[in-house]
């Protein structure tokens, strides 16, 4: 299936990143000694990792989207791989046009990633609350 693999990979991106930065960035907000774990500091710690993940996903997210919407040129496939693309994509359009429409992805990931965490810190309080007794 054309775009698949660039799919999964997407996928394995955004979730490690999501995963890693939140988890670095509650602690790194804990250690400075203005927060305490409350929704403040949830919520502070989910946007820097949703900042994170599009920085993270955005080129993979370009590549997968050409693969996906590539033409066949001669018979043959427009790009070889998910790496053809970015090669293709800095050579032609510059570096940093792997994070064109940063500010509209991370709109649409930032409150994904806030709502995610702290439901999750919420879910995990109530669990431990009422089925740990803690």
């Amino acid at each position: 299936c054309q775009g698949c693999v660039p799919t999964m990979t997407r996928a394995v991106v955004v979730n490690a990143a999501q995963l890693a930065s939140y988890s670095q960035s509650k602690q790194f907000l804990l250690g400075l000694g203005y927060f305490h774990d409350n929704i403040l500091c949830h919520f502070c710690a989910s946007m820097i990792s949703g900042l994170v993940t599009t920085a993270a996903s955005m080129p993979v997210d370009i590549a997968k989207t050409r693969i996906q919407n590539m033409k066949m040129i001669d018979g043959k496939p427009e790009y070889r791989n998910g790496l053809d693309v970015l090669v293709r994509v800095i050579r032609q359009e510059g570096f940093f046009s792997l994070w064109k429409g940063f500010t509209p992805y991370y709109a649409r990931l930032g409150p994904h990633t806030v709502l995610t965490f702290i439901f999750l810190e919420q879910m995990n309080k109530f669990y431990k609350k009422y089925f740990l007794d803690q």
